[in-house]
Formats: C-alpha cells, sequence, structure tokens
C-alpha cells in the first residue's frame, strides 16, 4: 500500500490498487483509466505551468533574462488536460464504458512542448540550452519538485516515458485539447492565483537560474 509521501512503490500500488477495483466490481464493471501527466488550469505541481510563465517572466522583462532549458533529444511528453480527461471519465461511466485504456494527451517531443510554452507568453527572447549530463552534473533535479526543470526526465531511465498510444482513448471518445490551449490557459491561472509570483512546487529559482546560466556559458 502506498502511504502518502511514500513513492518508492507507486508503480506496484498502482497495479494493487487496479487489482482491487476488478475483484471488487468485475471486469465488465470496471473502467481502469491509466492517465500520463495531467495538466492544465490548477496543477499546483507546476509541471505543466512553470514553462509558459517562466517564458513569460522573460517575455515581459525590461532586462536581458535567459532562459536555462533542458536539451534531451529524444524525450516526448504528452500531457492531458484535466478537463478534457474529467468529462471523458464522466462520459465514460455514464455511458457504462469497462476496459483498461490510456488517456493520454498528443504525443510531442519536449522541443515542441517548450516552444508551445513560448508562443502562448510571447517570448522571443534568448534560451540557453544544456543537456542532461550537464544538468545532472549541477544538480538540477528532473521532473517537478524544488530546483528542477519541469517535464525533464533522464533518457537512459526513461525512454518511451511519454511515447504511450492513445489509439484506444480516442477511439473510446476522449478528445483532448490543443496542447498551446491547455498552455495558455495554465499561464492565466498561474497569474490569476493569489500569492507570491511564481508556479507550485517546480523550477528553479531566479538567483539559482542566473547562476546556471553564467555557468553553462563558460563552458
Amino acid at each position: 500500500m502506498l502511504v502518502d509521501g511514500d513513492e518508492s512503490d507507486y508503480g506496484g500500488s498502482k497495479v494493487a490498487a487496479e487489482r482491487a477495483v476488478v475483484e471488487a466490481f468485475g471486469r465488465e464493471r470496471s473502467l481502469i483509466v491509466r492517465a500520463g501527466l495531467i495538466g492544465g488550469p490548477g496543477d499546483h505541481t507546476g509541471r505543466t505551468g512553470w514553462w509558459p510563465l517562466r517564458f513569460g517572466r522573460a517575455a515581459a522583462s525590461t532586462e536581458p533574462d535567459p532562459v536555462l532549458v533542458p536539451d534531451v533529444p529524444g524525450l516526448d511528453v504528452q500531457p492531458i488536460d484535466v478537463r478534457d480527461l474529467a468529462t471523458w471519465i464522466v462520459a465514460s461511466v455514464e455511458g457504462g464504458r469497462s476496459g483498461t485504456v490510456d488517456a493520454v494527451g498528443d504525443r510531442q517531443s519536449l522541443a515542441d512542448h517548450l516552444e508551445a510554452a513560448r508562443r502562448v507568453a510571447g517570448h522571443t527572447g534568448e534560451v540557453v540550452p544544456v543537456d542532461e549530463t550537464w544538468l545532472e552534473q549541477h544538480g538540477v533535479n528532473p521532473w517537478a519538485g524544488p530546483r528542477s526543470l519541469p517535464l525533464w526526465l533522464p533518457v537512459a531511465t526513461h525512454a518511451g516515458f511519454g511515447a504511450r498510444s492513445g489509439g484506444a482513448g480516442r477511439a473510446a471518445g476522449l478528445v483532448p485539447r490543443p496542447v498551446d490551449e491547455t498552455l495558455r490557459d495554465v499561464l492565466a491561472w498561474e497569474r490569476s492565483r493569489p500569492g507570491p509570483a511564481g508556479p507550485h512546487g517546480a523550477g528553479l529559482g531566479p538567483d539559482d537560474e542566473r547562476d546556471l546560466v553564467a555557468a553553462a556559458r563558460r563552458r
């Protein structure tokens, strides 16, 4: 059983939960939804909000504000907008759908996702790309959490992570909205929320990022 804050057996706990559902309700009455990265307005992890907000902050700056970005060829992402996922789950339950479905967004490279985040934020300034070996050597964390570059994952240990087939979900009526719309709306949500500027739970602090940019330029 997965306890709060302990992700040491995250995968095993999810499998156990799926089995418990099937055992309790029967396969013909069970809908197992294997969602990918869930994002959009209300994403308190910062995984989908940090990049458009960071690019937006750089675009609005009156001083040069280069953005450190991960350069990781071969890494794909496929976030699913929480609104699309929730709408589809409710409709599936009301329609009596059963089975196991990967509910994922459209697959795109991390580089293309970052370009989409730049686009919705109106950013045309400088980016400083660094590879994952450099990021690991400088103590930058992957995925989310403190001192991280969100959505970056080491390819060596996460090959195929963002490359799941969404065919079954599409055939079952799941229609993801364009990623630009999700990023634009999560950016508006981040900007509207009360409290200190900056997204929840992810990213680099301004001073830390400036130091890392300076280190990258000294290579």
